[in-house]
C-alpha cells in the first residue's frame, strides 16, 4: 500500500506559553473535485494552523470543525500531491460484529477485533460515535508506544476504501483499544455549511414518532435513539442531529409537520462557548472547549474536572463562566 500520510506538528498558543502538542498523522483526500488535508485536533486549543514537518510552512484551515474532532485544511502546496497518494474512494461503514476485520492502519496491515460503535465524550455538550477496536489483549508500555503518534491516520479495509481516521487508543483492564471516528464524520464535514453549532429537534415527547421512515426508541434510561442507514445501526439521537443538522434543514416527522431543525441554544450549558480559542479577560479565562480541553490535557485534577462539567451540566445561569486560577491552580469561579 502506497504511502498516504503526511507527518504534521501542531502550533498553538497556549494560556501562558507558546506550545506545541506534537506530532499527528494527515491525509489527502479528494472530495468533489477539491483536495483537502485531513487530520484531528481532539479538540485541543487550536489556532486555524497546522506546520507540516517537511517544509515548515502554515497550512490554514478550510473549515472549523467545532461539532467533531476533525481538522480540514486546503491543500495548496502541489508537491504534497505528489509525494503523497490521494485518497479518492471512502466506506462510510465497516463491519459491526465482533469477528474479526482486516485493517491498514497508517498503511500497515493488522486484523483486529471490533466492538462495535461507541459514543465518547469530548466535553460535556460535544460527543462523538467511534469505532472501538482490540487492538491488544494485554498491554504495556511497548505496546502504549507502538500505537502512539498515529491520531489522525487514515484507516482503510481491504479494498483500500477510506473506512475512518484513528483518533485515540485507550487501557481498559489491561487491554489496548483504539477508536476511530468513521468516515461519515469527514463527509458530513465537508458537505455541511455550519460545522460551527449544534442542532436539535425541538420535541419534548418523542414517543411514537418517526423521522423519515425510522421510529424514534427509548432505551433503558429512556434516551431516544434512532436506526441510521449510513453505518447500518440504531445510534442515539443527539448523534443524529450532530451528523445530519445544519442550518436551514428541516425534518419531516411522523404525525408532525416538516419541523425545522434549531441551533442549540445552550440554555442548559450557560452559554457555554464550544469553540476552541482560549479568551483572558484581565485575570480570568472563558470556560469554553478549549479551555476546558486544555485543563484535562494538562493534568487537571479529576475533582476539579468533575466539578466543572458537573457545574456546566446544571447552572441555570445566563452569563458566560470565567475561571481565575491562583499559583496552586485552585480554581474560582466569576458568572
Amino acid at each position: 500500500m502506497a504511502n498516504y500520510t503526511i507527518r504534521l506538528v501542531n502550533i498553538i498558543d497556549s494560556i501562558n506559553t507558546t506550545k506545541s502538542y506534537g506530532m499527528a498523522e494527515g491525509f489527502l483526500f479528494k472530495y468533489n473535485n477539491q483536495t483537502f488535508m485531513i487530520s484531528v485536533h481532539h479538540f485541543k486549543p487550536i489556532i486555524n494552523t497546522l506546520i507540516g514537518t517537511t517544509d515548515k510552512k502554515p497550512l490554514r484551515s478550510h473549515k472549523t470543525v467545532l461539532w467533531n474532532e476533525l481538522q480540514i485544511f486546503n491543500c495548496p502546496e502541489e508537491k504534497y500531491v505528489l509525494n503523497t497518494k490521494v485518497i479518492k474512494t471512502y466506506r462510510i461503514s465497516f463491519n459491526d460484529t465482533k469477528t474479526n476485520v482486516n485493517m491498514y492502519i497508517n498503511s500497515k496491515k493488522a486484523t483486529f477485533a471490533s466492538k462495535g460503535y461507541e459514543v465518547v465524550y469530548h466535553t460535556p455538550i460535544q460527543k462523538s460515535l467511534y469505532n472501538k477496536i482490540l487492538l491488544e489483549e494485554t498491554c504495556d508500555q511497548t505496546k502504549i508506544q507502538k500505537y502512539k503518534g498515529l491520531s489522525g491516520s487514515p484507516v482503510f479495509d481491504d479494498e483500500e476504501h477510506l473506512i475512518g481516521i484513528f483518533s485515540k487508543i485507550k487501557v481498559d483492564e489491561n487491554k489496548l483499544y483504539g477508536y476511530i471516528l468513521p468516515s461519515i464524520y469527514l463527509i458530513k464535514s465537508l458537505e455541511k455549511i455550519d460545522n460551527e453549532n449544534l442542532y436539535y429537534l425541538d420535541i419534548e415527547n418523542y414517543s411514537n414518532l418517526k423521522i423519515g421512515k425510522y421510529e424514534i426508541s427509548l432505551d433503558t434510561n429512556e434516551k431516544p435513539y434512532i436506526y441510521y442507514p449510513p453505518i447500518k445501526t440504531k445510534i442515539p439521537l443527539e448523534i443524529f442531529f450532530s451528523l445530519e443538522g445544519d442550518v436551514d434543514k428541516n425534518t419531516i416527522c411522523k404525525n408532525i409537520k416538516t419541523t425545522q431543525l434549531k441551533k442549540l441554544d445552550f440554555q442548559k450549558y450557560d452559554n457555554f462557548d464550544i469553540s476552541q480559542k482560549i479568551i483572558k479577560k484581565e485575570e480570568t479565562f472563558k470556560l469554553n472547549t478549549g479551555l476546558l480541553t486544555y485543563l484535562v490535557s494538562n493534568g487537571m485534577d479529576s475533582e476539579y474536572q468533575k466539578i466543572l462539567n458537573d457545574y456546566i451540566s446544571t447552572s441555570n445561569l445566563i452569563n458566560d463562566i470565567w475561571l481565575k486560577f491562583d499559583t496552586n491552580t485552585t480554581i474560582s469561579m466569576k458568572c
